[in-house]
């Protein structure tokens, strides 16, 4: 363990002003050290306990325990003489050979190897998955933020590709998270206030719309009732009528149907905006904060009037008019009976 590996465990150095870092070959380290030989996975606390042998090779419990089983089956299949398995059986270690003459009771006692433990303990610890390595810089953490750029970058590329003298602004990660998280705050304030006024006026749209609908639903039912009377003779201004006050009502529908889905588009926009500005946020992604925070910002600057529900539409009122005094003389007049009229504010 004097050599240092590769990718995996970070570890600053003591001295606070070095910034430079000894990293681990966590994989291999693992596939070595901390993981079973003969099921190739990771040793634990419980079934995958690491147990050492005499011969000092250590595999996991739950394997030495499938070996005795496996032998003592074996055992028992071969001669009459063993009716139920074996007390104790001859195992061999997968690596040496060596044999060891011990019953289950004997196995469960096998030492813990605590080296193994405590090497497992020690790379759970070091937080593994919270660490990015630059791609043009094999094995270098990405520790560093160049500001012009907008990109996350690695003690190699400050003094290779992201000079201070050639006009980048190098800082350290948690410089910029502190310096930028504010201003994504504000933005996503922003937005949620926003979304919340798309919100309203979107809920408004659609009662507006249902109510269209009863008027329409109510509308039909009175036109229906009266012409079910003089069918025959009326059928031609029915239609006309009828004609005229789907025409009205789908203009108000069509109104209403464009700022709605105007709005549910604004909506869906800034949700989508929100969310990835706030996983960026969350995994501390520098990169994709700043480009996601741009794009935020260009949804926020569009020009887009969502306009609720006018009065025009909100004070919107359909009735059929009739004189049931005409319904004697009808078939006189059945080219001029009947009116459709429309109230606006």
């Amino acid at each position: 363990f004097n050599q240092p590996m590769e990718t995996g465990v970070v570890i600053p150095t003591p001295d606070k002003n070095n910034k430079k870092n000894l990293v681990f070959d966590e994989e291999r380290f693992e596939d070595t050290f901390l993981k079973c030989l003969i099921c190739r996975e990771t040793f634990d606390e419980d079934e995958k306990m690491p147990k050492m042998l005499p011969c000092h090779h250590t595999f996991c419990l739950d394997c030495l325990k499938q070996m005795f089983r496996v032998e003592g089956e074996f055992r028992r299949n071969l001669t009459s003489a063993f009716r139920s398995m074996p007390v104790a059986v001859k195992i061999s270690c997968p690596t040496c050979r060596e044999g060891l003459i011990a019953s289950e009771a004997e196995i469960l006692r096998l030492p813990n190897d605590h080296t193994v433990r405590e090497l497992v303990a020690f790379v759970r610890c070091t937080g593994k998955p919270d660490v990015a390595y630059c791609k043009k810089h094999q094995m270098q953490p990405l520790n560093f933020f160049c500001e012009p750029c907008i990109t996350p970058v690695c003690r190699d590329c400050t003094v290779i590709d992201h000079k201070e003298k050639n006009g980048h602004i190098v800082m350290n990660v948690e410089e910029a998270l502190h310096k930028y998280v504010p201003v994504l705050d504000e933005t996503l304030t922003e937005m949620e206030s926003e979304e919340k006024t798309l919100h309203d006026k979107r809920m408004a749209l659609e009662k507006a719309s249902d109510n269209l609908e009863q008027i329409q639903k109510e509308l039909g039912v009175q036109i229906r009732q009266t012409f079910d009377r003089i069918r025959d003779a009326i059928d031609e201004r029915e239609r006309e009528l009828y004609t005229a006050a789907e025409h009205e009502i789908d203009k108000k529908r069509q109104e209403i149907s464009d700022q709605l889905e105007l709005a549910l588009n604004r909506e869906e926009t800034f949700k989508s905006e929100r969310m990835k500005l706030n996983t960026a946020k969350e995994t501390k992604n520098i990169a994709a904060m700043f480009s996601n925070h741009q794009s935020a910002r260009e949804a926020l600057m569009e020009k887009v009037t969502v306009h609720g529900p006018s009065r025009a539409i909100r004070d919107f009122a359909v009735s059929f008019q009739f004189n049931s005094r005409q319904e004697n003389n009808i078939r006189h007049y059945i080219s001029n009976f009947g009116d459709v009229t429309f109230k606006n504010a």
